[in-house]
């Protein structure tokens, strides 16, 4: 009789740890569960593209203010290259190839041309603009409407690299620089978002901006003021222009001396500086380099994810380093 009450309370015993164990599990394949879900939604939600198929920029038209600078240049070259329809701003615009073009408007046909044997997806259009004048902004804007899409009347973003930059000591700076400083890098940056602010909302779409850095050495007073207020510029925009949709967005390249951001660019020898040049087309190469791959990466998202951040810091300083090392700043 003992032996048999044994049995049946070993026999429950075991019941009850089975059932426990079973409660366990699924407990333990419901936590698995929805934390698969959750980093899904979390990378889906994330890194959202609104581009269709499968090239990021999908023939979204972008303006890119100035490629006479490098900043300029590399992104309206880097934003053709990832399949966007880019209209890139030169203060003499595309000319006919004379010797006295600008490095830019040779480079920019030679994407052009290489884009013609290589099928590339993306478009690289140069246009006289001058964010100063209110004439070429007027123009420009008539120029890329008649670029669109038949149908189509309004462009995914307005990317502001216009920009000077004048080293000096306060005390010794003439005040022109200063008057130059905050024209072209504070009043442009208002007068390009009046003007396209109408095509901007037909799209959707978004205003970028360089806010302002860490410190760079003495002698960047008004530089930085400038740029700082950008960054206020760009706040009260943000407000001002989400009830149309338009999202604007600040960008900071952290660790890239503003000299180099806005140097002019110039043709490079393969040979001399290969770290230091970007290839267009296997021949013609252009330098200097600004932004570093992990830069670009971030400026695609600020450019393609639905919900952008109000600011982006584009570089660190590991890649800062790299350029003290290639003597670039």
């Amino acid at each position: 009789m003992k032996h048999i009450f044994d049995t049946l309370c070993e026999t429950a015993m075991d019941e009850n740890t089975a059932l426990v164990l079973a409660l366990q599990l699924v407990a333990l394949f419901s936590i698995a569960g929805a934390l698969l879900l959750y980093l899904l939604c979390k990378i889906r939600g994330g890194s959202s593209d609104l581009s269709d198929g499968g090239c990021p920029g999908a023939g979204k038209p972008v303006l890119v203010t100035s490629a006479d600078n490098a900043i300029g240049l590399q992104i309206a070259v880097h934003l053709a290259n990832r399949g966007f329809r880019v209209f890139a701003g030169l203060k003499n615009g595309a000319s006919s190839g004379s010797s006295e073009d600008s490095p830019s408007a040779r480079i920019i046909r030679a994407w052009q041309k290489h884009k013609e044997s290589a099928s590339a997806p993306g478009v690289l259009i140069a246009l006289p603009l001058e964010v100063t004048r209110e004439d070429l902004l007027h123009e420009a804007a008539d120029l890329i409407r008649a670029h669109l899409p038949a149908g189509e009347d309004g462009i995914w973003a307005v990317i502001n690299t216009s920009g000077v930059c004048y080293r000096g000591k306060l005390e010794q700076q003439d005040v022109a620089h200063w008057d130059a400083t905050f024209k072209n890098n504070v009043v442009g940056v208002l007068r390009t978002a009046r003007k396209f602010q109408n095509l901007l909302r037909n799209a959707g779409g978004r205003i970028i901006t360089v806010g302002a850095t860490e410190y760079l050495g003495t002698g960047l007073v008004a530089y930085l003021a400038s740029r700082y207020a950008v960054e206020g510029a760009s706040r009260a925009l943000r407000q001002e222009l989400a009830p149309l949709g338009i999202k604007v967005i600040a960008i900071n390249p952290q660790g890239v001396m503003p000299e180099l951001l806005f140097a002019a660019p110039k043709m490079s020898n393969p040979a001399e500086q290969p770290e230091t040049s970007v290839d267009i087309s296997g021949h013609l190469e252009f330098q200097p380099v600004v932004l570093s791959a992990r830069a670009l990466r971030m400026l695609d998202i600020a450019l393609t994810t639905r919900n952008p951040k109000a600011n982006y810091n584009l570089e660190d300083k590991q890649w800062y380093g790299c350029l003290e090392c290639l003597k670039i700043v």
